[in-house]
């Protein structure tokens, strides 16, 4: 497995990535990810340098889980009000218009890539599967018949397949499921736990993180191909990287890392070179990283 150096020296790692030229940077994405700003989550952007933060939204309530749609061209996000009701909205980044849409009492509501679609989650007795619907609510269609856990699920750009992470054989493990014929394919087979899932743009890859289990596991970034094959470990830290994010030009992963020292922030990693950027700064929380087009906004 490809490795990458341990968080040894991290700060001078940092330093030395956010002082590199800007002119091999990619200029046509940035970044949204929540912050806990005087105890309330709001979304706020940056460039890929780190350099330039600016706030999306000022909801006197919580709004977190943003997500870039193609379809809409918007960014789609959770909220809360101050009472707790919840909505799934949808923000124009160059006007600040915000949609509500429907159907967000759907557990684990998931919009497509193209928006015409909804990706959920049901529960009974026997456990959680996965369901989509048209996103007016109508075509409600069951994904996973297998009993157990089946979720935190992933559709790719074309909505041809979906990542989820089931526990079917015991424990945790990645599968992927053909939309057209619903085959579905065991990824992963061995004795470490899976967690998080992202694609990479052009849907040959599969970004995961893992971890040994423990009662605090450190979880670490993996790519494999989508048909199962060249297992890649992209990270191995003293440490915790979660809520993966691969970049729409292919070339990076943002991660909500948790470190002893500097608590949570947001960083990225080099897929060529393995070499961490931390975007994020100051004593706040954050986490749950998303790339834009640069020009939405």
């Amino acid at each position: 497995m490809k490795t990458v150096k341990l968080f040894v020296g991290v700060l001078l790692a940092i330093i030395f990535s956010t002082c590199s030229g800007e002119s091999d940077l990619p200029t046509n994405e940035k970044l949204v990810y929540l912050k806990n700003n005087s105890n309330n989550f709001d979304l706020f952007t940056s460039d890929v340098l780190g350099q330039w933060e600016d706030r999306l939204t000022t909801n006197p309530g919580w709004d977190w889980s943003p997500r870039w749609n193609t379809g809409l061209e918007k960014l789609v996000y959770y909220s809360n009000d101050t009472v707790g009701d919840f909505s799934v909205l949808a923000i124009s980044l160059n006007t600040g218009q915000v949609d509500t849409l429907p159907n967000a009492d759907l557990l684990n509501f998931k919009l497509s890539p193209s928006g015409k679609y909804i990706y959920y989650n049901e529960e009974d007795s026997l456990g959680r599967s996965i369901w989509r619907c048209k996103l007016d609510g109508t075509a409600k269609e069951r994904l996973t018949d297998v009993n157990g856990y089946n979720g935190r699920f992933e559709v790719n750009k074309d909505e041809s397949q979906i990542a989820f992470i089931s526990d079917r054989t015991g424990q945790n493990e990645l599968f992927l499921m053909n939309l057209k014929t619903k085959e579905v394919k065991q990824l992963t087979n061995d004795e470490m736990i899976e967690k998080y899932i992202s694609w990479s743009p052009d849907g040959k890859q599969i970004a995961f993180t893992m971890a040994a289990p423990s009662d605090d596991p450190k979880w670490d970034i993996y790519m494999i191909n989508a048909d199962g094959t060249g297992l890649v470990q992209l990270t191995k830290t003293p440490y915790s990287e979660q809520e993966i994010a691969w970049s729409l030009s292919g070339k990076k992963i943002a991660f909500h890392g948790t470190t002893a020292a500097e608590g949570d922030h947001i960083y990225t990693i080099d897929i060529a070179d393995g070499k961490f950027t931390k975007i994020t700064s100051g004593d706040y929380y954050h986490g749950e990283p998303a790339w834009v087009p640069a020009s939405a906004f």
